[in-house]
């Protein structure tokens, strides 16, 4: 089983509306999805409350689970619940039981574990990026959002030469890119400049109005029949056979 980590220490960036579409996207090419939600906001959990199955994602901290196997291509869900507002401190029990719960699962038929963060780092975020083989970092390109971005990296890097060198960072993807703004236009010029091809993905994800209206109906926006839901599917789908490429799960 491979685990993806969704990460920014940033809220409003976009992290749970992908997270949520990258498990349907991986559960509609025939993988069985685990879907971690680690954020007590519990945007993710709403989203994919059909698939709920598991025990919850704060249980995965404090005892060893047993996780139903999924005996075909899907997603199951280990719900996000205020029991996570406990997880505070950095104490490498819990993280020690997170990870290996997660080994233990990787024998029951599961192909892929999405897990979505919450936006401070803390040691939930930690822990993550400690069980995970790749992490993917969604951002905004507001003036405010870029400035934490370097925090973000260093955050990232440390963790994976102090703890987990086999995490694999996948890039920076601009998100909701709003692509009359001239002043996000210039962000991502910035960015480019300043970061390039090792730290940037190459790819973004437009602003599309059709993206909150597919996660009001709990579906992918590529499901609806709107021509702008099937745009925004295909502009995000391109980028997911991209990040399904460097996972080795094309």
């Amino acid at each position: 089983m491979k685990v993806i980590v969704v990460n920014n220490e940033k809220g409003g960036v976009g992290k749970s509306t992908i997270a949520v579409h990258l498990a349907w996207y991986f559960a509609e090419h025939r993988k069985r999805v685990l879907f971690l939600d680690l954020d007590p906001q519990s945007n993710a959990t709403t989203t994919l409350s059909a698939q709920i199955g598991g025990p919850e994602a704060a249980a995965f901290f404090a005892r060893p689970v047993a996780v139903p196997p999924l005996s075909a291509p899907g997603i199951r869900v280990a719900p996000a619940t205020p029991a996570l507002r406990g997880i505070l401190t950095v104490d490498g029990k819990l993280i020690q039981q997170f990870c290996s719960n997660l080994r233990d699962i990787s024998g029951c038929h599961y192909d892929i574990a999405v897990i979505d963060t919450p936006p401070t780092f803390g040691v939930r975020n930690l822990t993550a990026l400690v069980a995970g083989n790749f992490v993917l970092a969604p951002i905004d390109l507001d003036d405010y959002a870029i400035d934490g971005i370097e925090t973000l990296l260093k955050h990232i890097v440390g963790v994976k030469q102090k703890y987990n060198p086999n995490l694999n960072f996948l890039g920076l993807i601009p998100n909701r890119l709003q692509t009359t703004s001239p002043r996000q236009r210039d962000n991502l010029k910035s960015l480019i400049q300043k970061f390039g091809t090792r730290y940037l993905f190459d790819g973004v994800i437009p602003q599309r109005s059709s993206i909150g209206e597919a996660l009001a109906e709990k579906k992918p926006v590529w499901s609806l029949p709107k021509t702008a839901a099937r745009d925004a599917g295909r502009e995000m789908r391109m980028v997911f056979d991209k990040l399904a490429a460097k996972m080795d799960l094309a």
